[in-house]
C-alpha cells in the first residue's frame, strides 16, 4: 500500500511540472528575420550579431558572429546575399 501511494504522488508531481513550461526562446534565424524586417534594409552579419546580442540572446559558441553567418547561409530561401557578407530578406 505504501508503495502505491508514493508512485501516485510522484505521478501527480510530474503532471504539475509539465504545466509550468517556460516560453520558447526565439532562435537566431527568427531574431535575424525580425531585425531585418524592422530595419527594412540590408545588413552586414556582424551588425546583425550585435543587434541579436542587444535583444538578450545568449550564444553558446565562442564566436557568435560565425553562428549567425552559418545560419544565414543555411537558409538561402529566406536571406539574399547583396554583397559579400551583407544580407537582406528575400521578397
Amino acid at each position: 500500500m505504501k508503495r502505491r501511494k508514493k508512485k501516485r504522488v510522484k505521478r501527480m508531481k510530474r503532471k504539475k511540472r509539465a504545466k509550468k513550461r517556460k516560453k520558447r526562446k526565439p532562435s537566431i534565424r527568427e531574431l535575424a528575420i525580425d531585425i531585418l524586417k524592422r530595419t527594412g534594409k540590408s545588413m552586414h552579419y556582424r551588425e546583425l550579431t550585435k543587434r541579436i546580442k542587444k535583444r538578450g540572446y545568449r550564444f553558446h559558441r565562442k564566436d557568435p558572429e560565425r553562428s549567425v553567418y552559418i545560419i544565414i547561409n543555411r537558409y538561402p530561401k529566406i536571406f539574399k546575399r547583396v554583397r559579400p557578407a551583407v544580407y537582406r530578406l528575400k521578397k
